[in-house]
């Protein structure tokens, strides 16, 4: 008789109540699966075997369990010599996680991203209400996917079971979103509407289906931020902050100010925006840092990307490392990911010992993610109209940036509920 095959993961869900958490770690270029987690894992420890295709297949089809119990014992090294949570931590869960939902991975890797930053850096974090809205989020994605399950084989009427699955919708966006009541009203018709057992795609359901994916991913990654630098607030004098970054956490949750903007069609990131508020937020007083001055902070570059000719005397090789450093300068501003141990160096240089670098890290890396989305959805946004035309006077690029550029709202929300309280 075959072995039970041992399964490592759980399928992710494309129900965007609450969004896969790979989309995410691919914006940070991150390892978006769970087997290229486990790899990158062993690598760390040099851990040779399961190899990436082993590791798959564990994770999606399941494995022997004497191979399980190799990856169990390379995840529990690496638990051990590392530091790093228990990935399948969410399979211990109190509960059973419900088919079709991501929420329990969310939680996970919130703790091992905290647990990473306390590692490295000398801020303790707690992130409570954080972690609040995430434990709430995903309760409320269990509780709104199981109905939707129970619905669907209860011997009610067709009208019946769409009207419990409207109203499961509409009361779990009102609850647990910031939304306003005509857009869940829309959204929730268009999920009705699609559920029927014959509808019919009409451009209208297909821009409100659009809408509505949309809106639900955008308002769980602006309530995480606006709860992230809700929990910053506390630490503002360890985090050390210029003047202009203090401003701009209390009054704008740090990333009020570097919205996306279209000007004359051409997009410009939160990430180019950023770079703007570096040069006013470190310049000297009464002085103006230039681009070129601040590519002066980075580190000294590697040779190979220095470009020196023949037998170059000491300051050609210096000019050319400037040049090289600007050149890298420019890369991060239009969206190259730095590498972690670079930008740390850069940030921590043009901080001075006067400024801390924690929360300037975490806005590059958030502006980073931010800009990767944001470039990604015009694109995936661009080829919908191209294979849809009639969706043209639905939906404009115009539209898309101005839910980007929402986040202030969520702000103001979270400083008036008294930073915390559910919305």
């Amino acid at each position: 008789m075959a072995s039970e095959k041992i399964k490592f993961d759980i399928p992710d869900s494309q129900f965007p109540f609450v969004p896969p958490i790979g989309e995410l770690l691919n914006w940070l270029s991150g390892p978006k699966q769970t087997h290229t987690a486990l790899h990158w894992m062993q690598q760390k420890l040099n851990q040779p075997k399961p190899d990436l295709k082993t590791l798959r297949k564990a994770c999606r089809e399941g494995v022997t369990p004497r191979t399980a119990d190799i990856i169990k014992n390379n995840v529990y090294e690496a638990v051990r010599k590392m530091g790093f949570p228990d990935p399948f931590e969410y399979s211990n869960a109190a509960g059973p996680i419900v088919n079709g939902t991501n929420g329990a991975k969310w939680l996970v890797q919130a703790k091992t991203f905290l647990e990473g930053i306390n590692r490295r850096q000398p801020i303790m974090l707690e992130l409570p209400q954080t972690f609040a809205f995430l434990q709430r989020r995903s309760e409320a994605e269990s509780q709104l996917v199981l109905t939707f399950h129970r619905t669907r084989k209860l011997e009610i009427s067709t009208e019946e079971r769409l009207s419990l699955i409207y109203n499961a919708f509409c009361d779990t966006c009102r609850h647990h979103t910031f939304l306003k009541p005509q857009e869940i009203q829309t959204y929730g018709t268009a999920i009705v509407k699609i559920n029927r057992p014959e509808y019919t795609n009409t451009p209208e359901l297909l821009a409100d289906v659009f809408k509505c994916t949309f809106n639900l991913r955008l308002d769980f990654y602006h309530q995480l931020l606006a709860t992230f630098m809700a929990d910053m607030l506390p630490l503002r004098e360890t985090l050390q902050l210029p003047h202009i970054l203090d401003d701009a956490l209390m009054d704008h949750g740090a990333m009020g100010q570097l919205m996306p903007l279209l000007e004359k069609g051409e997009l410009i990131t939160p990430t180019y925006r950023l770079y703007e508020l570096w040069c006013d937020a470190f310049s000297p007083p009464g002085e103006s840092l230039s681009y070129r001055a601040m590519a002066m902070y980075l580190p000294q570059p590697d040779k190979l990307r220095t470009r020196v000719r023949g037998n170059a005397g000491l300051q050609d090789i210096l000019d050319a490392a400037n040049d090289t450093r600007y050149r890298i300068l420019k890369e991060w501003r239009s969206g190259t990911v730095p590498e972690t141990y670079h930008l740390t160096q850069f940030l921590e240089s043009l901080s001075g010992k006067d400024y801390g670098a924690f929360l300037p890290f975490v806005m590059t890396r958030v502006a980073t993610a931010w800009s990767k989305w944001i470039i990604q959805e015009l694109a995936s946004f661009d080829q919908i109209l191209q294979e849809a035309s009639p969706l043209t006077g639905l939906l404009d690029r115009d539209w898309l940036i101005q839910k980007f550029s929402r986040y202030p709202e969520y702000w103001r929300h979270v400083k008036a509920q008294g930073i915390l309280k559910t919305p």
